[in-house]
């Protein structure tokens, strides 16, 4: 199944490096995790807030 996927993709013209998935956060949200990190807020609440996981909002919150 997988290989029939990548093949797909390669037949398209397509070249997986040069692919860029779109930002979840954006630029304002990641300054607003940072600021709510910063005031104790958790990880996992902000996870639930944005949607994202938690290794998401930690990516962000540095």
């Amino acid at each position: 199944m997988a290989h029939d996927a990548a093949r797909l993709w390669i037949s398209s013209g397509r070249d997986a490096r040069t692919h860029v998935k779109p930002r979840i956060i954006t630029p304002r949200q990641a300054d607003e995790i940072r600021a709510r990190t910063a005031d104790g807020e958790t990880l996992q609440a902000l996870a639930l807030e944005y949607g994202v996981t938690t290794s998401t909002i930690r990516r962000y919150s540095a």
